[in-house]
């Protein structure tokens, strides 16, 4: 039998190892948490942009479809405009500027806000004078506006902060404009 006199050395890490690896490893951690933070912020900006995005198309086809299908514009202010429409019945859309609410009103009684975040609104309308070889649009100035209107236009500017972030900037839609000019009288 023979006996072996070198002695097995013991494996392990030194303490320069050591802290080279849990450096590398914090670092590691710190790039992987900050990727994540930033996708999840973007995550969060893209889902209350859609959000937005939505709100307003649903009004946009709201609007749309109601002021292509109204008798009468019959009042324009700055902040509200009011039309008869289809059938007949007296609505008015409005921005509250308090609440920060764009709002549809009907004589029935029914009221609904169409954008909930609404920063800023402006109406316009517009005369489409007959003029050969052109399709400008010209602001009405007659004292009996109501019946050559022919183009209401309206822009929005909607926008919400991220709700799990308080820091955060506001994520906008762009200004929404909407133009119909198939008004019938």
């Amino acid at each position: 039998m023979f006996t072996s006199s070198r002695r097995k050395s013991k494996r392990g890490f030194t303490l320069v190892e050591m802290l080279i690896a849990t450096g590398l490893f914090g670092i590691a951690s710190a790039a992987v948490c900050s990727i994540y933070l930033f996708s999840t912020r973007g995550f969060a900006s893209m889902a209350t942009y859609a959000d937005l995005d939505k709100i307003n198309r649903t009004a946009m086809d709201t609007l749309t479809q109601e002021i292509r299908q109204a008798r009468l514009v019959t009042d324009v202010q700055t902040n509200s405009f009011s039309l008869i429409n289809g059938d007949g019945a007296s609505v008015t859309y409005w921005f509250n500027s308090a609440l920060k609410q764009f709002v549809r009103s009907s004589s029935d009684g029914n009221s609904k806000v169409l954008v909930p975040d609404c920063d800023l609104i402006s109406f316009a309308v517009y005369q489409r004078n007959n003029i050969a070889g052109t399709w400008d649009q010209y602001p009405v100035a007659t004292s009996n506006w109501s019946e050559y209107v022919k183009v209401l236009q309206l822009t929005w500017k909607a926008s919400r902060k991220i709700r799990w972030d308080p820091g955060s900037a506001k994520t906008s839609r762009p200004p929404k404009s909407l133009s119909a000019s198939n008004i019938k009288y």
